[in-house]
């Protein structure tokens, strides 16, 4: 059965469509449609009429669509912070240095005199040590294996007794600028006029392997390659030791021995003996190769130093 509400003889009312909008920017324009505040939309002859909308939202086919682009916001998030995971390069960084302690400075209160030191506090070589006394003879420690990944630019740095650090510069010609020579025999003469003495500084950086003696707490030798724990420190070479182990060694092996391929292709042994000088005895590093590193070992060297690998 049909029902049909209308009243015979009178036609349909039109339905009517109110939509409150506003609008902010300038509208594509629809034949036949007027926008305003209030917006009437009469239906095509013959169209289902659509519901009429008493809710805050305008309905989907009454809203101009605006010729602009919408602006999107995006929310910060609770903590308002902005973090990032950012990897420092080498010049960001303080690298823990390698020592040779002597028998003048601090470094002799605390370690035997030609012992290497790492960061001031981690014994990595110690030389045998005779008798005194009461106290017996200790047996030294093994030679500590470094590689050495790269130099530095050359510096100069002014020579002072007694422990005390002196000026560093970067050039020759800052040397003379500062009132100094590397002449040591033009020292001597000037001395008495003030003139200063400088030494060359080679700053290599180092690989050092742990050595046996030490625990691994994962603190210090961070670095594993092939089962061998690593950790990189700043050794610094100047006066005795600039010239027994940068000049002697690693600067003529990287210009006619076993470092022409480069300075991390070969593990050296690093230990220290006595020398003297003009009645002063001192103590001067001595660096042995022992074997060539290998081509894992070549790719860790990349990594820490940012180089681009194959």
């Amino acid at each position: 059965m049909e029902v049909n509400f209308t009243k015979p003889g009178v036609p349909p009312a039109t339905p009517v469509i109110d939509v409150e909008t506003k609008v902010t920017a300038t509208p594509t324009p629809v034949a036949g449609v007027t926008v305003d505040s209030v917006t009437t939309i009469a239906p095509a002859a013959g169209a289902t009429p659509a519901p009429v909308n008493h809710g805050t939202e305008a309905h989907p086919c009454s809203v101009p669509v605006p010729t602009s682009t919408p602006t999107t916001v995006v929310k910060a998030a609770p903590s308002g912070l902005v973090l990032g995971d950012k990897l420092p390069e080498f010049k960001d960084i303080i690298l823990p240095r390698i020592n040779l302690a002597q028998y003048i400075g601090t470094l002799k209160d605390s370690f035997a005199p030609g012992s290497l030191v790492f960061g001031q506090n981690c014994l990595l070589f110690e030389p045998p040590i005779a008798a005194k006394g009461t106290a017996p003879a200790k047996p030294g420690l093994p030679p500590v294996n470094m590689v050495v990944l790269g130099f530095r630019p050359t510096r100069y740095v002014e020579k002072v007794t007694g422990g005390v650090r002196g000026l560093i510069v970067n050039t020759e010609a800052e040397v003379v600028t500062n009132g100094g020579t590397l002449d040591y025999n033009e020292h001597k003469l000037k001395k008495a006029s003030g003139i200063k003495l400088f030494q060359p500084m080679a700053e290599a950086v180092v690989a050092v392997e742990k050595p046996e003696h030490l625990k691994d707490d994962g603190t210090v030798f961070v670095y594993e390659v092939e089962g061998k724990k690593y950790a990189l420190a700043l050794w610094a070479m100047k006066g005795t030791a600039y010239t027994a182990a940068a000049k002697r060694v690693f600067f003529t092996a990287r210009t006619i021995g076993c470092l022409r391929a480069g300075y991390p292709t070969y593990q050296f042994a690093v230990s220290a003996i006595t020398a003297s000088f003009n009645e002063q005895v001192y103590w001067v590093p001595v660096c042995l190769p022992i074997k060539q590193t290998t081509p894992e070992f070549l790719k860790f060297v990349a990594s820490v130093l940012n180089a681009p690998t194959e």
